[in-house]
């Protein structure tokens, strides 16, 4: 019994110094570029497929180059890959994907890597969100115009997550 009781408070003391990973997040491990893509609506499960995508070359003028840090499944994604929302993404095409398609995710944070000529209202390492709508969040990174985006003051008490859905019904 006593044994058992110095094990427990030996867990207890540990547990103020535990840090904790988000393990739902692809930010976890840094992956090659990837986007989960699909070429056709149709049940999720059915349709979509992960690519590797390539690199991003520089920024553009007035562009800047993001990495998504969190990209959430609203139910709305879910109705778009279904062909039932009123909201339409963009086609997407990339080298070596054959053919168009569409990139999924409509909200999520993302941090600016690199900016492009021209471009005012952000720079490295700044948090942003999505201003346009059906932008494709669900990739490693992209190429974004800087009237797509949204910079997110860094506040205390603001995580990641919270940034991460603030412009889907917020609130």
């Amino acid at each position: 019994m006593a044994a058992m009781f110095r094990k427990r408070k030996r867990i207890v003391s540990l547990s103020s110094c535990v840090t904790y990973a988000r393990a739902f997040s692809t930010s976890v491990r840094i992956q090659a570029n990837r986007a989960i893509v699909y070429s056709q609506n149709g049940q999720p499960a059915d349709v979509l497929r992960a690519i590797n995508i390539p690199s991003l070359t520089a920024p553009l003028p007035q562009t800047v180059n993001v990495r998504f840090v969190l990209a959430p499944i609203n139910p709305a994604d879910v109705n778009v890959i279904e062909g039932v929302y009123p909201s339409k993404p963009q086609r997407s095409s990339f080298p070596g994907v054959q053919g168009e398609v569409f990139v999924g995710g409509n909200e999520g944070l993302a941090e600016i890597t690199d900016v492009g000529e021209g471009v005012r209202s952000v720079e490295r390492g700044d948090w942003v969100i999505m201003k346009a709508s059906q932008v494709g969040t669900w990739r490693g990174a992209a190429n974004l115009r800087e009237g797509q985006i949204l910079k997110v003051p860094r506040l205390n008490g603001l995580s990641d997550v919270n940034a991460a859905t603030m412009m889907v019904r917020p609130c």
